[in-house]
């Protein structure tokens, strides 16, 4: 393999390594790097002491996630009775889940119950008929319309109650049996304004208020997810995990006190830079001037991160990258909308070159497809 000057410590993986990789499962291949899993999970408890971790499944799903994550303590947010019973089948109790989708089927609430999946999230009326009829004297959580600025995904518009309807949303699903325990809410993602949690966590404070003025002592709260991909501090970036951790935190205290349950659900934060992709070149041409590069991955791939996450992503090789030329990436299926970069440098490629793409982790496997009959990259722990 010709090696350029990219560091194989990028990647935590020695060239011996992904040679070894390649020549026993081929490409498109998808590593989950467990050290970088790892360490990005302990990191962000050490950013947010006294915050429960409830890791956004959604992120991505894959067994070995679930695994090593469950070993070192992670709870889970689950939206589905698929994902209950995903992470149920690792022996994760169901004590250690939230169901914290606000729409959810009677079948999945029933599986819920039956499982001793007792925390559910909510966000209108027509909810609390459902589960009160299903789920008596479930433990409900209301999640609240918050602001989203600056955030890629706004995770307000399809979800959340207007602030001012709280106080009726928690009255009534206590009217109809249910147990409401406290407010929940999604700055959207990947969120690196931290203005938009100071702002939501101003509001919960007035829930919290309203609440007890009425009799409903709420004493828990969920700062959902949208924390970003960068988990440290560094000099080239000036908001991460960290930076976040270090405003956040006090206020939680500050505003709530230590008798309040504390809870976040991170996705990419825990799993985007943990995962890498490396794909191969499998057909080359030349169109209007520029260099087309067929990869065996592609948009209905692993690189769906890009339609449905808006993600960017960098692209390496092992090539000499001294000389760069604008070039597009395309995927292998027989679709037009099958491009993954247009007009991104890279060195002259040829035939079973190799493309590695780091921190593919989050919001990429978990959506690629089978289209035109091409298998999803196979996933290894490494």
């Amino acid at each position: 393999m010709e090696k350029s000057n990219l560091s194989a410590g990028v990647f935590g993986l020695s060239y011996d390594k992904i040679d070894k990789l390649i020549e026993q499962h081929d490409t498109p291949l998808f590593i989950i790097i467990r050290e970088r899993l790892i360490d990005n999970y302990q990191a962000f408890r050490s950013f947010f002491p006294g915050v429960e971790v409830y890791y956004a499944l959604k992120a991505n799903p894959h067994p070995y996630i679930i695994q090593v994550l469950g070993e070192i303590g992670s709870s889970f947010d689950v939206a589905s009775l698929q994902e209950i019973q995903l992470v149920l089948s690792h022996g994760i109790s169901p004590q250690r889940m939230i169901f914290a989708n606000t729409i959810k089927r009677k079948k999945g609430i029933r599986f819920a119950k039956d499982s001793g999946v007792s925390r559910l999230t909510y966000d209108n009326f027509d909810e609390i008929g459902k589960m009160a009829r299903v789920f008596q004297g479930a433990s409900v959580i209301l999640r609240i319309k918050t602001p989203s600025v600056g955030s890629r995904i706004n995770l307000s518009y399809k979800f959340g109650a207007e602030p001012n309807e709280a106080l009726d949303l928690l009255l009534k699903a206590q009217d109809a049996g249910l147990n409401p325990i406290g407010i929940s809410f999604h700055v959207g993602s990947p969120c690196t304004n931290v203005e938009n949690y100071i702002a939501s966590l101003k509001l919960v404070v007035e829930i919290f208020e309203q609440a007890a003025s009425k009799g409903i002592h709420l004493h828990t709260i969920d700062i959902g997810g949208g924390f970003p991909l960068q988990v440290y501090q560094t000099k080239n970036i000036e908001v991460s995990v960290e930076s976040m951790g270090k405003i956040l935190t006090p206020l939680l205290l500050e505003y709530f006190g230590r008798d309040c349950t504390f809870v976040a659900e991170p996705g990419r934060s825990l799993v985007g830079s943990a995962g890498l992709l490396i794909s191969k070149v499998i057909g080359r041409a030349k169109r209007s001037g520029k260099n087309w590069y067929y990869l065996d991955d592609g948009y209905y791939g692993t690189f769906t991160a890009i339609p449905f996450d808006k993600s960017v992503f960098e692209f390496y090789t092992f090539k000499d990258e001294s000389e760069k030329y604008p070039c597009i990436l395309a995927g292998p299926t027989c679709d037009s909308v099958d491009v993954i970069a247009d007009g991104v440098l890279m060195p002259e490629m040829q035939l079973d070159d190799l493309v590695f793409v780091p921190n593919i982790g989050a919001y990429s496997w978990a959506s690629a497809t089978t289209f035109n009959g091409f298998e999803k990259p196979k996933v290894i722990l490494a």
